[in-house]
C-alpha cells in the first residue's frame, strides 16, 4: 500500500490507501455507499440490498436480490462441531472473544478457506454474512444457559435474527429500526478494523483470518468498544 504523509490544520496524518466503497461527506454531514447517501438506503432500501450495493456497487434487480436472499438462507445453519466450540465457552466470555473465535473456526471448517480466488471469497463471504447471525445469537443464549435455536429459512434475515436470539419476530417498527442500525453499520470508510483486515489479506492470508482479526481491532475501546463503554456509562 501506497504511503504519503500530509500536514493539515497542524495534524500530521498518515493515507494508506483509498476505498471506493464508502466515503464520508463532511460537507451534507453524510456518508455514502458505493456514492448512495446512506440516509437515503435507509429510507429506501433493506440492509439486504445494501448488502448487495456494497459488494457489487450497484443496487440488485428484483431477480439479483432474491437469488442473493436464497443463498444468504440456504447457509445461515452452524455445524454440531462448531455448536460444541459454543458451548464449551465461559459464559461470562466477552461476545465479541466469543465471534472472534467462532469465526476462525468457521475457517478450519470452510472447504475453500485457502483459495483466495474472487469466486471463492464472494462465496466465502455469503457464508460469513449468513453463519454470523447465528453465531452471535447462539453465544448469547448459551451465556444464559438456553439452548440455541435453529434459523428458520422463511424468514428474511432481520426477522430470523430476532427468532435467533428471542425465539420469536418483533413489531414491523422493531425490524425496520433494526434493519436501518445494519445499514447504517455496515460501512464506515477506512476504520481500524478495515485497516487491519485489509493489512491481513494484503499478505495473502484466508478471509476468515482477516476477519478474525478485524473482530479483535473492533473490539478495542479506541474503535467498536467505544460504544460498549457509553453503553456501561448509560446504565
Amino acid at each position: 500500500m501506497s504511503e504519503q504523509i500530509e500536514v493539515r490544520k497542524g495534524l500530521v496524518g498518515v493515507y494508506a490507501d483509498e476505498s471506493t466503497i464508502s466515503k464520508v461527506m463532511p460537507e451534507t454531514n453524510s456518508l455514502t455507499y458505493r456514492g448512495y447517501a446512506v440516509q437515503d438506503l435507509c429510507e429506501e432500501a433493506s440492509f439486504d440490498e445494501t448488502a448487495w450495493l456494497l459488494w457489487n456497487g450497484e443496487l440488485p434487480t428484483q431477480a439479483q436480490l432474491s437469488a442473493f436472499q436464497a443463498e444468504e438462507k440456504a447457509n445461515r445453519a452452524l455445524s454440531p462441531a462448531l455448536l460444541r466450540v459454543l458451548r464449551d465457552f465461559p459464559r461470562d466470555a466477552h461476545p465479541m472473544d466469543a465471534i472472534r473465535t467462532a469465526v476462525s473456526f468457521m475457517g478450519t471448517e470452510d472447504p475453500e478457506a485457502a483459495d483466495v480466488s474472487e469466486a471463492a471469497q464472494r462465496r466465502k463471504a455469503m457464508r460469513l454474512l449468513a453463519k454470523l447471525p447465528t453465531a452471535v445469537a447462539a453465544t448469547n443464549r448459551l451465556s444464559k444457559g438456553l439452548d440455541p435455536i435453529d434459523p428458520d429459512p422463511s424468514l428474511p434475515f432481520c426477522e430470523n435474527f430476532f427468532h435467533l436470539v428471542f425465539g420469536k419476530v418483533p413489531q414491523p417498527e422493531v425490524i425496520k429500526s433494526f434493519d436501518v442500525s445494519l445499514i447504517l453499520y455496515a460501512e464506515h470508510t477506512f476504520n481500524a478494523s478495515t485497516f487491519t483486515a485489509r493489512t491481513v489479506t494484503s499478505t495473502g492470508a484466508d478471509m476468515h483470518g482477516a476477519i478474525t482479526a478485524a473482530i479483535a481491532a473492533l473490539k478495542g475501546p479506541l474503535h467498536g468498544g467505544a460504544n460498549e463503554a457509553v453503553m456501561h456509562m448509560l446504565k
